[in-house]
């Protein structure tokens, strides 16, 4: 799920793919708080320093597995966005339901949804930013929610529709979400004060 680094030593990135195949095969079969690194260590075939090279922690690794799809959701927050890569996305979200929906509850929602507010957040162009009327963080869970909820809900089968409505939906909700935030001109400090 990740995006390759091209100027990436092969052997670097062939033992971040391990690590990346060793988790996901223990999420399929354990909830994401029973699995520790030691049992990543043993499937992958990699030893202890050699992982921390990678990633920090357990959490990490589970947000390292996230990028790829979630700098595609993220993209919706700009104006040029691709709802068909959206789709893409979704319908190998669908085709992962069971590794889906095990890393989107429990212990592991709180990283996966601060993973999805770093893209957004990362995604929204300075234009944007300036026009906000709360900080940025807050703007980017906003739209990170809006983007999160209804995909967890149609992947436990909450409501049924197609990959490529839900993407057309995604699309035009974080739109209309987008332009309510940045309405007008901001009457609050972005710099994350309190009233």
């Amino acid at each position: 799920m990740t995006q390759a680094d091209p100027n990436e030593d092969p052997r670097r990135r062939r033992t971040r793919q391990d690590l990346l195949a060793a988790f996901f095969s223990l999420v399929l079969s354990r909830r994401y708080h029973e699995i520790r690194v030691a049992d990543v260590l043993e499937r992958s075939g990699v030893g202890r320093s050699t992982f921390y090279e990678h990633f920090g922690n357990k959490d990490a690794l589970l947000s390292a597995s996230l990028e790829g799809p979630f700098q595609i959701l993220a993209g919706l927050v700009r104006t040029d966005a691709d709802a068909q890569r959206v789709q893409a996305i979704l319908e190998h979200f669908w085709q992962n339901r069971a590794l889906a929906r095990s890393l989107f509850q429990g212990a592991a929602l709180r990283i996966v949804r601060r993973t999805l507010v770093e893209h957004v957040e990362a995604a929204l162009s300075r234009d944007q930013r300036s026009r906000l009327r709360i900080p940025v963080r807050l703007a980017a869970s906003s739209l990170a929610d809006g983007l999160f909820s209804p995909i967890v809900a149609w992947l436990s089968g909450e409501a049924k529709c197609s990959a490529q409505d839900l993407a057309l939906a995604l699309q035009l909700c974080v739109a209309a979400s987008a332009r309510a935030l940045q309405a007008g001109h901001a009457t609050h400090s972005n710099s994350g004060d309190a009233p």
